[in-house]
């Protein structure tokens, strides 16, 4: 009886590690879309494409995780003439930005198909694609939802999120933009 005790005790602890370590508690992903400029931006910006880099922290028992991105969006340009501060006029150009975000998720529970609301802010770095423009650092906060699907050690996601960054009045205002994303997890 006491060696059959020892062998089950013994069996648990090697298998535990075994169990616990196939329950990763991060994911790694990337992934692309569409970027909609919208409000103020709409009126000299139209749809470009993002991409992005996630890392995502949690674990599956809970709800709720970290995840951190770095994102691309080019905003492309509309061809009208927009009216410059010191007097003048100049074409619009492509908008690029790139930023490094902190969110928090939030995970309904689910199967195979899970959604999740995301919320956070981080620094966007914006510079129009003309000669000679400065980069600007700007704070900014982000918010949407999205839907992971499938199971095992891949995941797609599908995502959109409202990003507002904040910008003095001297130079530009505050402007908005939507990204529409689709990745893979792993």
């Amino acid at each position: 009886m006491r060696r059959f005790l020892f062998s089950l005790v013994s069996l648990l602890l090697i298998a535990t590690p075994s169990i616990a370590s196939g329950q990763k508690a991060y994911a790694l992903g990337f992934g692309g879309g569409a970027a909609i400029p919208v409000a103020k931006l709409g009126d000299t910006q139209k749809t470009g494409y993002n991409g992005i880099v996630v890392v995502a922290i949690g674990a599956a028992d809970l709800p709720v995780g970290i995840r951190f991105d770095a994102m691309y969006n080019n905003i492309l340009k509309t061809n009208v003439v927009v009216p410059l501060q010191g007097g003048g006029t100049a074409t619009s150009a492509d908008l690029r930005i790139a930023s490094a975000l902190a969110n928090l998720v939030f995970a309904f529970p689910g199967t195979s198909a899970k959604a999740y609301l995301i919320a956070g802010a981080g620094l966007y770095n914006s510079k129009p694609d003309v000669n000679g423009a400065k980069s600007q650092n700007n704070l900014g906060f982000n918010g949407g939802f999205g839907t992971t699907f499938g199971t095992g050690p891949f995941a797609m996601f599908i995502e959109a999120r409202y990003h507002s960054v904040s910008r003095s009045t001297a130079k530009g205002g505050v402007y908005q933009f939507v990204p529409i994303t689709l990745g893979l997890l792993f």
